[in-house]
């Protein structure tokens, strides 16, 4: 079977680390990975498909091997052989347990695209993480708005829906105002990061695209979490951008899930260390004790060290009893299933 797959030239076949690096893939995948300058042996297998899928590839490899499972499928967007776009790929992941450690090894092919809505993005739109993630946006129907900025003039317009996100009333705003609204309102802690993208958008002249994740601080004191897309439609004869369009997706929920998730993974981690640390502890006064136990010491000495056990095994017990509580009492309610929420 598996001289099989190595020489097929329509399943693909990769065996993979536990960080994902390829350890091995068959001729037919390499040859699908022209788009790679360098081998795709040691190269990241995220280097190889959209990084949302690849994180939901992560997220189901720790499921099934917390759930003791070997084998999980999922759906993953790979990079054409020529870099140019995505396509759907299905893949069959098993894991393989070692001593100390473990391989992944799976079987893909392609599969028919999924039912997309069919858009046509400029030219200028290369990135393929960026029509992509713009792609999702649209169909998670999150687009709040476009804007059109005149740098020159350092005046703006703003679709209606943007006017009243940043909390103006547009009958009561008049548009080409000499100060720029969408930048105005960036948190921040988020501008240098929003500066730094638009730097590389006018030094490349508009080949780096801009595409930013950044929070905006609207009149009320709101932070929205938004995905921002612009690019320089318009240039002045000395290169200087002149005129620049964009959009921003509505990302707060995702933001929020993602904060969430953070912040439940450190309290794990502080309630890991802190329990195990008071349980080492308890049973470290144990073994030192039972260690200077003499067998021929006077019964009542003997009795005195075994009370002093009873009294840290009694400890121990609650430190264990109290970690329980606290991992049963543990809600993760409001984490949404990725499973249910279409992301594998």
């Amino acid at each position: 079977m598996n001289s099989l797959i190595q020489a097929s030239d329509y399943f693909y076949f990769i065996q993979l680390d536990e960080k994902g690096i390829v350890l091995d893939a068959n001729e037919f995948l390499q040859n699908q990975c022209q788009f790679l300058n360098h081998p795709l042996i040691k190269s990241s297998f995220s280097e190889l498909v959209y990084y949302k899928d690849f994180s939901n590839y992560e997220f189901l490899l720790k499921k099934s091997l917390e759930k003791g499972e070997r084998k999980f499928i999922i759906d993953l967007r790979k990079v054409k052989s020529d870099g140019s776009d995505f396509y759907w790929t299905r893949w069959e992941f098993t894991i393989t347990s070692k001593v100390n450690h473990y391989s992944i090894s799976g079987i893909g092919h392609k599969v028919s695209p999924k039912k997309e809505k069919e858009v046509e993005f400029p030219e200028t739109v290369n990135n393929l993480h960026a029509r992509h993630d713009l792609m999702e946006g649209l169909l998670d129907d999150n687009l709040i708005g476009f804007w059109n900025w005149d740098i020159a003039d350092q005046s703006d317009q703003l679709s209606l829906s943007l006017n009243e996100m940043f909390g103006y009333n547009p009958l009561l705003n008049g548009r080409g105002r000499k100060n720029v609204k969408w930048k105005k309102h960036i948190h921040p802690g988020d501008k240098p990061k929003v500066e730094l993208e638009l730097k590389e958008h006018f030094n490349t002249f508009g080949k780096h695209p801009f595409h930013c994740e950044f929070r905006i601080k609207n009149r009320h004191k709101k932070d929205i979490w938004v995905l921002g897309y612009g690019k320089v439609i318009k240039w002045e004869n000395n290169g200087k951008p002149e005129i620049m369009v964009g959009c921003f997706f509505d990302i707060s929920e995702r933001k929020k899930s993602e904060n969430l998730i953070h912040k439940q993974s450190q309290y794990l981690k502080t309630v890991t260390f802190n329990q195990s640390h008071l349980m080492r502890s308890k049973l470290a006064n144990i073994i030192g004790i039972l260690e200077i136990i003499d067998p021929k010491s006077p019964q009542i000495e003997t009795a005195h060290f075994l009370k002093m056990i009873k009294t840290e095994a009694k400890k121990l017990d609650e430190e264990l009893r109290k970690s329980i509580s606290d991992s049963n009492s543990f809600d993760l309610s409001p984490l949404v299933d990725r499973e249910s929420a279409g992301l594998i």
